[in-house]
């Protein structure tokens, strides 16, 4: 049974709820007539009976009640066994020896007087006065006792689903707080680019500012759909590499190899972006310095790398910032178990290969059938 159906499946504990007091009143009045029908029976003698019962129903209540709600929900739900055992024994030979001085200090009296010749302390009596009296008990905990494992399964249910929906709200402000991120990083790069260009009175800046809204105008828009058409991610990628070319002109070799030409391709958007401005940011942007890319498809499997020459110079710290923090933990949360992210970083080259599942397979699942 989900944790859904246990909360829609709670009728029975609110009728129980509602009707609670009626119940247990039915329940009484059945052992009373059950007391004066059965016993009466034997001798037709129901006033007798009838006396008998209600002279003795308040101390049967009392342990009852007492094994209920102090013994079971305080003591054995809590785990407590030792001191439940204990207090069930005290309970039980106090109950039986007040039903042996009821029986043989009033009712024997008016009802039996040839009872009174046996001694008050005779354990026979006793263990048959606990022993009817705790058959019922014991019925009615059973009934408490299942009544409480039903209320416990509901309840850590009800909790199980509240954390649920609570940790999909946190992931989804989560992930928009990781794309807001994006935006200004990228901007921030983006206008660093412009403000050479216009302090440079470059006629190229025209072109930037175009293409520049171009790319506003999808961050702003379509990537604020948690999947957005492949093709269109590809326009965004080739939009900012233009730009940067726009910027280093003749100094940079930049390719971009796209061998996937299906049109029905939904991704999560803004995951490729941070790879490609790690290389223009951190490659070899002088001395004629090279990025290629290239994004293919097998099985489901879609394969973008991204790879770019290094420096003569290379910096201790590896290539990293907000984009690349963002896309890894975006990476986790979208793609769990379906995405493999790897990095070479080498004297001269600095390359990353990132894989993304389609299905619902992970990647590395699929690597593996496929070698096999």
């Amino acid at each position: 049974m989900t944790a859904s159906t246990f909360l829609r499946d709670d009728k029975p504990e609110q009728f129980y709820k509602k009707y609670r007091v009626a119940l247990h009143v039915a329940f009484w009045m059945s052992i009373i007539l059950y007391d004066v029908v059965i016993w009466g029976l034997v001798d037709s003698n129901y006033t007798e009976k009838l006396v008998s019962t209600l002279t003795e129903l308040p101390i049967k209540m009392s342990a009852a009640y007492f094994t209920l709600y102090i013994l079971i929900d305080h003591l054995f739900i809590r785990k407590k066994y030792g001191q439940f055992i204990a207090w069930l024994l005290i309970s039980m030979l106090s109950v039986g020896f007040i039903l042996r001085c009821i029986a043989y200090y009033i009712l024997y009296p008016r009802f039996y007087p040839e009872g009174i010749q046996i001694p008050l302390f005779f354990p026979p009596k006793i263990l048959i006065a606990i022993f009817y009296t705790y058959a019922w008990v014991a019925m009615l905990a059973a009934v408490h006792l299942v009544r409480k494992f039903y209320e416990h399964q509901h309840e850590a249910n009800r909790l199980l689903l509240a954390t649920r929906q609570l940790e999909k709200e946190k992931l989804e402000a989560e992930l928009k707080l990781l794309k807001s991120q994006i935006h200004p990083h990228f901007l921030f790069n983006t206008l660093n680019n412009l403000y050479v260009l216009t302090l440079n009175e470059s006629v190229k800046a025209p072109a930037m500012v175009h293409k520049l809204s171009e790319l506003m105008s999808y961050m702003l828009y379509d990537s604020n759909h948690p999947l957005v058409p492949l093709e269109k991610e590809v326009a965004h990628l080739q939009n900012y590499i233009d730009l940067e070319r726009l910027r280093y002109d003749d100094q940079l070799e930049v390719t971009f190899a796209n061998y996937v030409h299906a049109d029905d391709i939904q991704i999560a958007p803004l995951l490729m972006l941070p790879f490609v401005e790690n290389c223009f940011k951190h490659g070899n942007t002088v001395n004629q310095g090279w990025i290629h890319l290239e994004l293919s498809l097998l099985d489901d499997v879609l394969t973008f790398k991204v790879e770019n020459s290094r420096p003569e110079v290379k910096d201790d710290k590896p290539p990293s910032g907000i984009g690349l923090d963002n896309v890894a933990r975006r990476l986790a949360h979208e793609y769990p178990q379906r995405h493999e992210l790897q990095i070479f970083d080498t004297i001269d080259t600095y390359l990353v290969v990132l894989q993304l599942s389609l299905s619902d397979k992970p990647v590395k699942k699929r690597l593996v059938e496929e070698v096999e």
